[in-house]
């Protein structure tokens, strides 16, 4: 490693949750023989435990002068215990908008969550849509010394190492699609304290190098899982949509609708339509029932982060499944939990799901197993 100055860099910044966007002006370092430009609270090229190494709080910097495809990323990294969420993003765009991401949980070692890979589109995670063992586990983490992180990316899949000789996590399939990009390390939390970097390495795979570890029986969508829904192409403002009893139909006229298709767990990850912005939190998604006869059938379904759900019209439900709504441990992770009666009329019905977001993840899903005398579209 080869640092030729000690750089200081301190950046006003707003410190939100991890995953959240930051609102700051970016600035520049040089480490690890990489351009990085800065959107954190501070960086800092400095003496770690008689490393050099580069201090990190409140934010993230991302490399501009790498495209990473398959590869090695390689880093120790040491920090208190706490609450603070270190690791490393690739395939990065220039926004810093879409990318592939792991991180660990300073404040819960050894706990089934302490690990997270997570997409982001559109700069949203998505750590509420992706919790099964192909998204998250367990790790070992010593505070205030280094720890050993290598990411090994081959494809669509990748093995991340921890203080380990074999993977500690093999996600099987990576969910942005993207096939190149920057780099990004990250030191994030609210209030949270300084991650220190060193012995960074970013390279190829060697000849024969790869991915080896196997994916984890994953949480299956259950029967009738619907695959595709139609979500509007624009997002409106929850304020329009609180407290009603009846779905505005000046919301839906000017409105256009295309395709979002679920992911492997079944889930619908709305970010792939756009980010969450103020004014603009809440995407409708629309689901056509064509009946044979008057009937009543059920909606098994799962949402993040709130849910006002319209037949024909008229509100059948209402939910809050944000982090940490129901009680202070609540996460808000996404699965089939919830169910609805829909009293389906003879001919053409209407149900609009109007799914409001503040973070980790803007979610829809939804099963229907009895399907006899209806049409889905």
């Amino acid at each position: 490693m080869h640092i030729l100055t000690r750089t200081i860099l301190t950046i006003t910044a707003l410190s939100l949750l991890q995953g959240a966007a930051m609102s700051q002006e970016a600035s520049t370092l040089s480490f690890a023989g990489h351009d990085w430009r800065v959107t954190a609270q501070a960086a800092e090229v400095t003496t770690h435990d008689g490393r050099d190494a580069l201090a990190l709080t409140g934010g993230r910097v991302w490399t501009d002068d790498l495209t990473f495809t398959d590869g090695v990323i390689s880093f120790d990294v040491a920090y208190q215990e706490e609450t603070i969420f270190v690791g490393a993003s690739w395939r990065t765009d220039a926004a810093g908008e879409f990318m592939e991401d792991v991180y660990f949980r300073g404040h819960l070692n050894e706990k089934p969550d302490a690990m997270q890979y997570t997409p982001e589109v559109n700069g949203l995670s998505a750590w509420q849509i992706f919790s099964d063992d192909n998204a998250g586990g367990p790790v070992s983490q010593q505070f205030g010394a280094w720890n050993t992180v290598r990411i090994v990316v081959e494809g669509d899949m990748a093995d991340i190492y921890f203080n380990s000789d074999t993977p500690v996590l093999h996600v099987p399939d990576l969910k942005t699609d993207r096939d190149a990009g920057g780099i990004a390390l990250r030191s994030t939390g609210v209030n949270s304290g300084t991650a220190y970097y060193s012995n960074l390495v970013v390279r190829p795979l060697a000849a024969g190098e790869g991915v080896t570890g196997t994916p984890k029986a994953d949480a299956k969508p259950p029967a009738g899982a619907i695959e595709s829904w139609q979500v509007s192409s624009t997002a409106i403002d929850e304020a329009l949509v609180a407290g009603a009893t009846e779905l505005p139909t000046e919301l839906i006229k000017d409105l256009g609708f295309a395709a979002v298709a679920t992911e492997t767990n079944g889930i619908a990850n709305l970010a792939r339509v756009t980010g969450p912005a103020s004014g603009a939190d809440t995407l409708l998604v629309r689901l056509k029932l064509t009946s044979d006869t008057d009937q009543m059938k059920q909606l098994v379904f799962g949402y993040s982060d709130r849910v006002r759900l319209y037949l024909n019209g008229k509100l059948v439900y209402g939910g809050d499944a944000s982090w940490k709504a129901r009680d202070y441990r609540f996460l808000g992770t996404v699965g089939f939990f919830d169910a609805v009666g829909l009293d389906l009329k003879a001919g053409e019905n209407e149900l609009i799901a109007a799914v409001s977001e503040t973070f980790g993840g803007w979610a829809w899903a939804g099963a229907m197993a009895d399907r006899d005398g209806v049409k889905l579209d």
